[in-house]
This record gives C-alpha cells, sequence and structure tokens, in this order.
C-alpha cells in the first residue's frame, strides 16, 4: 500500500526532485498536499494539479489566487 506524504517546500531548491522521486513511484506514494513558501505560485499550481492533491498551501500567495491557478490547469 502507498504511503500518503505531504510535500514541505515543493518548490523550492530539493522539492522538485522530492515531488519527482514520488511521482516515478506511484506504488510507494500517495501525494495528499503540497506546501510552499509562495515565491513560485504558478509552479505550486502545476504540481498541485499534476499530482492532483487534496491540499496545496502557500505562505505569501494569496488562497483565492492559488485555488483559480490549480482549477484552470486541471484537466
Amino acid at each position: 500500500e502507498p504511503r500518503t506524504v505531504c510535500i514541505l517546500g515543493s518548490t523550492g531548491s530539493i522539492g522538485p526532485q522530492a515531488v519527482e522521486v514520488a511521482e516515478h513511484a506511484p506504488d510507494r506514494f500517495a501525494f495528499a498536499a503540497l506546501a510552499a513558501g509562495g515565491g513560485n505560485p504558478k509552479l505550486l499550481a502545476e504540481q498541485a494539479a499534476r499530482l492532483r492533491v487534496d491540499a496545496a498551501a502557500t505562505g505569501s500567495s494569496p488562497v483565492a489566487s492559488l485555488s483559480a491557478r490549480v482549477t484552470s490547469m486541471r484537466p
């Protein structure tokens, strides 16, 4: 059974690599949430849409803006 994970700092210096590693092992990891400081809200929204997480949070970007970005990127 896959481990449910939340990646903190998903847009930072190491975060994108952590997302990539977990993405390539869907039998081992299931994404629940992503969080980032807010320096790259576009990347956070792309990750959240692609991974279909239940929650995404940012430290400085308005929640409504992040939510709109994620919604517009989901298929």
